[in-house]
């Protein structure tokens, strides 16, 4: 029995979307530049990979690039191709992209290139996603931040990120999480868990001390649920400084020494 093409297309990117976000990817809401072309898009801080179908060619494509601090830099490599002709392809068909592009994006090439990302990053126990690359991950789930980073920037050099969070961002969460599915807190989560484990040192203190401590018990415990362990070790700690004020240290006055004391009776 014949699958119409965006029924197939429907089946292959959830397939994907289900394997991605193990990894920490998003999907994000993404438009095609033309009606030739079906469309899906899913990013993480450092890749991003698309499935795309083309109408007039019958072909679907998963595709991959690399991220930069704007979104995808769209010098895609095609990873899998197939044909998909709907007036003779059936489900099974679909299944079978969806499985191969499946393998594509979590086979031995997939994993080792997040290895390798991953000892990069331990070599300078740091992260380079910074504040407002956070600031921008959130707009899959508030589109409205768009405008409000854009005019931050704008009016500010150089991003003010903690203030952006604790005004922008932290006021979002609350009522996004009350209302949100398990689908819904998981991706919040998903954000949240990436991010941390790829930002700098602004972009993690900003997640745990203004986020993650914005949050309320009831929805906190919503959402760490779903917090992968270093996450969930990190905000487990900030939690305890909720709503208290950590006076700077005082630094302790030195003792003068024997030498200059005797100095000071001589003279």
């Amino acid at each position: 029995m014949k699958f119409e093409y965006t029924k197939a297309f429907d089946l292959i990117t959830s397939k994907v979307e289900e394997e991605l976000k193990k990894s920490g990817y998003t999907r994000e809401k993404v438009a095609s530049d033309n009606d030739n072309e079906l469309v899906a898009l899913f990013t993480s801080t450092n890749v991003a990979y698309s499935v795309l179908y083309t109408i007039d060619k019958q072909q679907m494509l998963l595709r991959t690039c690399a991220m930069t601090e704007e979104g995808p830099d769209n010098e895609w490599r095609t990873l899998s191709t197939w044909l998909y002709d709907d007036v003779v392809s059936t489900q099974k068909d679909a299944e079978s992209i969806a499985n191969d592009f499946v393998e594509g994006v979590s086979g031995t090439v997939a994993i080792k290139r997040a290895k390798q990302t991953k000892q990069k990053k331990k070599k300078s126990d740091d992260g380079t996603a910074d504040p407002r690359f956070l600031a921008k991950r959130f707009i899959t789930l508030f589109p409205e931040l768009r405008e409000e980073i854009q005019t931050e920037e704008d009016c500010y050099y150089p991003f003010r990120g903690a203030t952006f969070a604790k005004e922008h961002i932290a006021p979002k969460l609350i009522p996004y999480i009350k209302t949100a599915n398990k689908k819904e807190t998981e991706k919040l989560a998903g954000i949240f868990n990436t991010q941390y484990g790829n930002g700098d040192a602004d972009t993690r203190s900003i997640i745990t001390a203004v986020l993650i401590n914005s949050m309320e018990d009831e929805e906190y415990q919503k959402l760490a649920e779903y917090f992968d362990d270093d996450l969930t070790r990190a905000a487990k700690f900030i939690r305890k400084y909720k709503g208290k004020e950590v006076k700077p240290e005082v630094p302790k006055k030195k003792k003068p020494s024997r030498l200059s004391t005797l100095r000071d009776q001589q003279g």
